[in-house]
């Protein structure tokens, strides 16, 4: 199943190790660039989310350990399937296209129904009543 990870990135020490490390990390994304969104943290640090299976991000995970700019790492399945405490970068263009695809593939009543256990009717959105529609 496809889980939705957050890599926080720290700055390699040079740019021929920044350049290794991008080419490497594409090599394992291949041609799935439409399952990566990138953007920047209050630090200055790059912030990856990766919509992958856990071994994909297992690979991940290992090369940036590998180059020592990996500041953190988490599971953000839950909250993606929720729509909660999204980062402000999913409420348009492609990466809003890139969470409605996650939805659409991945959010079932069954989740909507523990999203209510969780948030309350109240949080339930558009998206959430089609799914408990079908």
């Amino acid at each position: 199943m496809t889980q939705v990870g957050l890599f926080i990135i720290g700055e390699p020490s040079t740019r021929l190790m920044k350049q290794k490390i991008m080419n490497e990390l594409l090599d394992l994304i291949e041609n799935d660039f439409d399952k990566v969104a990138f953007c920047d943290d209050e630090n200055s640090n790059d912030m990856l989310y990766v919509f992958f299976d856990i071994k994909k991000q297992e690979q991940i995970h290992k090369l940036l350990v590998k180059y020592d700019i990996l500041i953190g790492y988490q599971n953000l399945t839950s909250d993606f399937l929720f729509q909660k405490n999204l980062n402000p970068i999913f409420n348009e263009g492609d990466f809003k296209d890139m969470l409605i695809e996650y939805l659409d593939s991945h959010l079932d009543s069954d989740t909507v129904l523990d999203k209510i256990n969780d948030m309350g009717i109240k949080s339930l959105n558009e998206i959430d009543y089609k799914v408990l529609q079908k």
